[in-house]
């Protein structure tokens, strides 16, 4: 008797919905953009956090980065002769060494010296950075090699004219071409390339020395030395600049994650001590402290989005509450018809609480594919709207070119719906 009752109950409450589609249907909307407003938000910053924590991590959370930094103020305190100025900044080898010879436990310390130059190979050309370092490099930042090798100890110690192409610079000069074997001009030099790379794509915004993994060309750190020097060149507005730097970047790898700040407090009382201390031309980068920023930031984007999507869903809510109460309101005569039928009171506000779920619930249930459908086509839409602006389409394909639809978050807007 008591499930008739209540399926009788839910049937007067569907068929009182369905003699107003139209304003049942708009009552709907709003809890339905308020459920893909969830759902597409949480996507966003699920797909943007993953995507950052992927960076992090192949930077390697048991890695320290030392950098070299161009003073700010060199331009000012640099020597000046006939127009001529000479800049003095950076690591050293002797760095390098004592940092070794200070934290004997690390596994590896990678040096690494970069050179801007333009590449060539026949008529093709392309702006690339070369990258002088070692053979251990490859692994401690996890880079994979697509074709042919990568850089070998022997390379290194015969100081060896060959390099490794990432995988946009062996495109810019071989489009249509097998490039493994070729001989590329970099420079005044020739190297043979024997490898390339698979794709990476850009280091984070936040190193100093960002550049793409994949339009960098890697050659050993001995022959970048030997070829190109320590100082380089350049001339602009009628003036020569040179700029000496022999290591623009030393990475130290230590076993565990909690060697990594005791190590990191030994390499800067380092270099405080053998850099001048006007001249903060060194700056440290540790992944692991990156990575626990970015889920402290994770977590208060997801508040600030569920906050603001919440909002909507509450302002459905508020639609449902005036659209029954003017539905009470219009059917003063029905209820007071079927009361003196017998109606109890209760059999009469379950009426208009199966009308609200139902509601809320429907509106809920559209809202979960229109919301999956809108964050998988976020990444998309964002593109295409950066390049008909011609600005940030870069930065747009960068950072949101992944959104992750998790379990939780429908369960959430979903749950969400209904209690409202």
């Amino acid at each position: 008797m008591l499930s008739f009752k209540a399926a009788e109950i839910f049937r007067l409450g569907v068929t009182s919905l369905l003699v107003h589609p139209a304003r049942s249907v708009l009552t709907m909307l709003g809890i339905l953009f308020g459920v893909m407003a969830v759902i597409a938000t949480l996507a966003v910053v699920e797909g943007i956090g993953e995507k950052m924590q992927e960076e992090i991590l192949r930077m390697g959370t048991t890695n320290i980065i030392v950098q070299a930094v161009k003073p700010a103020q060199s331009q000012s305190t640099a020597q000046s002769s006939g127009g001529a100025r000479s800049i003095t900044y950076g690591l050293t080898y002797a760095d390098a060494e004592r940092i070794q010879s200070s934290i004997p436990h690390a596994d590896v310390i990678v040096p690494a010296r970069r050179i801007n130059l333009t590449a060539r190979f026949s008529t093709r050309q392309t702006r690339a950075e070369v990258l002088g370092t070692v053979p251990w490099y490859q692994e401690t930042y996890g880079l994979s090699v697509d074709r042919g090798r990568w850089l070998t100890p022997i390379d290194l110690h015969r100081m060896s004219n060959v390099c490794v192409l990432g995988s946009a610079a062996a495109t810019a000069l071989f489009p249509r071409e097998e490039c493994v074997g070729k001989l590329v001009r970099l420079g005044s030099y020739t190297y043979r390339a024997v490898g390339v790379l698979s794709a990476r794509g850009k280091r984070s915004k936040e190193d100093a020395n960002s550049g793409d993994y994949d339009r960098t060309i890697y050659i050993p750190l001995t022959a970048a030395s030997r070829r190109f020097g320590q100082t380089l060149s350049d001339r602009s507005a009628g003036s020569w600049t040179t700029e000496t730097c022999e290591l623009h970047e030393i990475t130290v790898k230590v076993p565990a994650a909690e060697q990594v700040r005791p190590a990191r407090r030994i390499i800067e009382g380092l270099l405080e001590k053998f850099h001048d201390p006007k001249k903060k031309d060194w700056n440290i980068q540790v992944p692991l402290d990156r990575l626990e920023a970015l889920e402290r930031t994770k977590w208060l984007f997801i508040v600030l989005g569920v906050s603001i999507a919440a909002i909507s869903l509450l302002v459905g809510g508020i639609g449902i509450m005036n659209i029954m109460l003017a539905s009470v309101t219009e059917r003063t005569r029905e209820i007071g018809i079927r009361r003196a039928l017998g109606a109890k009171r209760k059999d009469i506000v379950s009426q208009f609480l199966v009308e609200t779920i139902v509601l809320s619930s429907l509106g809920g249930a559209l809202g979960v594919p229109v919301g999956i459908l809108l964050a998988v086509t976020i990444p998309a839409l964002l593109t295409k709207a950066a390049a008909v602006l011609g600005v940030g389409g870069e930065a747009a394909l960068t950072s949101l070119s992944r959104t992750i639809v998790t379990p939780s978050a429908v369960i959430l807007a979903l749950s969400t719906s209904v209690l409202v």
